[in-house]
């Protein structure tokens, strides 16, 4: 059953941010109004959206903005199709956020769209502008230190595990309490955390939780990895922490590398590679890669993979557009 189109504040206000957020990328004014085509499109459209009109670089277009969240990208394609064939506009759909997953297949059957703060998608007009997806990496922060980054991790993973206090994540992290002492100075210098003394424990406190946290953060996050080795193994190295790509593609839709990859501790690279009779070669002739880490990838993944944190700070800024959004599709599984 089709749902009736939001009457929220989202909704009311929504035209108006629409003509701010086109008339900045676009440089010209853009009025919304109520769309009058409305007598040629079917009942159960107009119960579903709010239609809209505009014109756009001087073509008519018909704004299908939703709210409720419903609606698949194929049911999106189809009642986009169908109003472009009723009108014969350019037919868009809008809202107010967009999942990566849904961004990318809404793209991928070239259905223009329009989330206002964050991309415009008109492929018959050749435009597709994007704004905050992604933060360009000249834009970007020296980072937090790979402690913080792990404390800070570790907090929006595991939400329900309470251990504020040095000692506590000392021996969860794998670090000393010193350590994280100091990557409780470092997430407080950002504006991030806040500590307090409790007689003899600091305790640190973030200011947000779950994916706010996460927002505020990105600029401050970095790569855990230092290098990459391509090795042969005489022995089964499946007891390591699946990583790098072959992960992103085990956790999203990603298509599968050529070769596994996979994740130690960049301090224990010698010791694990003598263990297991790694030895370096080309790429060519490599069974596995092997990514050396800042932080030890165990310490906050109890699964086969590296945890999905670590992933995006490697990857949601890559140049390859497929493994950026793999990356941001990452985040629609973690604890709000």
């Amino acid at each position: 059953m089709m749902l009736e189109t939001d009457t929220s504040d989202s909704s009311a206000q929504f035209p108006r941010k629409l003509e701010r957020y086109l008339g900045e990328l676009l440089h010209r004014q853009v009025d919304i109004r109520p769309s009058k085509a409305a007598t040629n499109i079917p009942t159960f459209i107009e119960r579903t959206y709010l239609l809209l009109e505009a014109q756009i670089l001087d073509r008519p277009c018909i704004i299908m903005a939703r709210f409720d969240g419903e609606g698949t990208p194929a049911d999106i394609a189809k009642h986009v199709g169908i109003v472009r064939n009723a009108t014969g506009s350019i037919a868009a759909f809008a809202t107010d956020t967009l999942s990566a997953y849904n961004r990318a297949r809404l793209i991928g059957q070239s259905v223009p769209f329009v989330v206002p703060g964050n991309q415009l998608y008109l492929p018959d007009l050749a435009i597709d502008l994007r704004e905050h997806f992604r933060a360009p990496r000249q834009h970007r922060t020296e980072g937090i230190s790979p402690a913080a980054q792990t404390v800070l991790f570790h907090h929006i993973l595991y939400p329900d595990q309470a251990m504020p206090t040095p000692s506590l994540l000392a021996e969860r992290l794998h670090y000393s309490a010193m350590s994280i002492g100091r990557a409780f100075d470092d997430l407080v210098a950002t504006g991030l955390a806040d500590t307090v003394r409790e007689g003899r424990e600091r305790h640190i406190h973030f200011k947000e939780s779950g994916r706010e946290l996460l927002t505020e953060a990105t600029a401050f996050l970095r790569t855990p990895v230092r290098s990459v080795k391509f090795v042969r193994a005489e022995s089964s190295i499946t007891s390591l922490k699946l990583a790098g790509e072959s992960a992103l593609s085990r956790l999203t839709e990603l298509g599968h590398p050529r070769i596994d990859t996979f994740a130690v501790p960049a301090a224990d690279w010698k010791t694990i590679s003598q263990s297991l009779g790694l030895v370096e070669t080309g790429r060519g002739e490599a069974g596995y890669c092997i990514e050396t880490w800042s932080y030890d990838p165990a310490a906050l993944s109890d699964a086969d993979t590296v945890d999905p944190l670590s992933l995006y700070a490697q990857f949601h800024d890559h140049r390859d557009e497929r493994i950026a959004m793999a990356a941001e599709q990452l985040l629609e599984t973690l604890p709000c």
